[in-house]
């Protein structure tokens, strides 16, 4: 019983372990055969890459061969059109040059053709238009020079101008002590004043301002004339008294009332001229306002600072403060005003010569272009001979020749001659 189960399993066991070889072996068979179809695959894989990659080399070559060819045509293409561009420059520049030197040549012959006559009535046209034209010119640089020499002036003017002020002031303080306490010489002084800055601003006495001009009962200082016929009119006003105890004492009290009563007087200058109304003086055409002048300009700064509504308690008045600086620079302006009428008056006289210029301009050229319709005419006229003798049946010169043909004795051949002319003529 031991010996049958011990043999039963080991029968068991040998069929055990040949079924588990058998199907090992099988499965062997299946993967050899798996890695066997890979591997060919694989191979043909890479067949087909190496094959991929003959044709990429070969398409890169051929490209790089049409790139290096191309380049080459790119060339030779450039090259070419930078001969033709060259040769087109020296075609257009012998063109040029031909062109120039054949209408030069027709210039020459038209010109030729020209009559000594026609010359001389062209001369005759010209001369008065030359010499309206350097008349013109000679105005023109009249003009500039006169510009230059105000520049030069004005910027003198200018530097000048703190010279003469302080001159003013200096002489102005000097005579402080003398004219103090006397209204009259104070008056008198500051009309001097007055008088020897408009001289000094460069106008006129008697013709470009006037002093102590009456009327009726009214006689202001000065009238400065401006063009058009226009005025303004200036009066001279000098506050001396409390200025001058200002300045000569020491107490500080004494200094303060007497800038106010230095600045009442100021101020009852201004009234005093606003009552007398001379702008409404009929026979002066000026402003509705008057300049007051006051010569010492300390003086005014002083009232100017004690009370900064000066100005516009003047104006409120129709009165306009000015010193000597302030006024020299209002009458320069009006100085330039006069030269500018006078430039105005030139240029005037400059445009009405322009104009006759320009009338004589067109009718030169009118005078020309009738000389060429008459030219025009004269050669109508002239063909128009030749054609009725020359040409047609039984024109003159035919039956001419033909009498000279017969035996007519002459003694001038002037019909072949013009019968030569005619074809050269006529060929041209």
């Amino acid at each position: 019983m031991d010996v049958i189960a011990y043999s039963l399993i080991g029968f068991l066991l040998g069929l055990a372990v040949f079924v588990v070889y058998f199907f090992k072996k099988r499965g062997m068979a299946k993967l050899h055969e798996s890695v066997t179809v890979e591997n060919r695959l694989l191979k043909e894989e890479i067949q087909r890459a190496q094959q991929l990659e003959n044709s990429l080399r070969e398409e890169l070559r051929q490209s790089d061969a049409e790139r290096v060819q191309k380049a080459t045509l790119n060339e030779e293409l450039n090259k070419k059109l930078e001969d033709k561009l060259l040769e087109q420059e020296q075609a257009a520049k012998l063109m040029h040059e031909k062109f120039e030197n054949l209408a030069n040549k027709i210039l020459e012959q038209k010109s030729n053709k020209f009559t000594e006559k026609n010359k001389e009535n062209i001369q005759t046209l010209l001369e008065p238009l030359d010499k309206d034209i350097r008349n013109f010119r000679k105005k023109i640089e009249e003009m500039h020079e006169k510009d230059i020499t105000q520049h030069a002036s004005l910027k003198e003017f200018l530097k000048n101008l703190q010279i003469t002020q302080d001159k003013l002031s200096q002489e102005a303080n000097n005579l402080t002590n003398a004219l103090k306490g006397d209204a009259k010489k104070q008056g008198d002084w500051g009309e001097f004043i007055l008088e020897r800055t408009l001289e000094a601003s460069g106008l006129e006495k008697g013709v470009e301002f006037s002093m102590q001009q009456s009327f009726d009962r009214k006689r202001p200082d000065a009238i400065i004339h401006l063009p058009d016929n226009k005025s303004i009119i200036v009066d001279s006003k000098v506050s001396l008294t409390a200025y001058e105890r200002f300045i000569s004492s020491d107490n500080e009290e004494t200094k303060r009332q007497s800038i106010k009563d230095h600045l009442i007087s100021v101020k009852k200058h201004v009234d005093e001229l606003s009552k007398k109304d001379y702008s409404s003086i009929d026979q002066v055409n000026s402003p509705d306002f008057v300049i007051l002048f006051i010569p010492i300009e300390p003086a005014f700064g002083l009232a100017l600072k004690e009370d900064r509504g000066l100005y516009q308690y003047a104006f409120d008045r129709k009165i306009v403060l000015v010193t000597s600086t302030t006024l020299m620079a209002t009458i320069k302006t009006v100085a330039n005003l006069w030269k500018l009428e006078k430039q105005n008056k030139n240029a005037n006289d400059i445009a009405q010569r322009a104009g006759l210029l320009y009338d004589k301009f067109v009718g030169f050229i009118k005078n020309l272009e009738e000389i060429g319709d008459s030219l025009q005419k004269a050669k109508s006229a002239h063909e128009k001979a030749i054609r009725k003798i020359s040409e047609g049946p039984g024109n003159l010169i035919g039956q001419v020749t033909k009498l000279q043909k017969l035996g007519v004795r002459t003694e001038k051949d002037a019909i072949s001659n013009f019968s030569q002319k005619k074809q050269l003529e006529d060929f041209d």
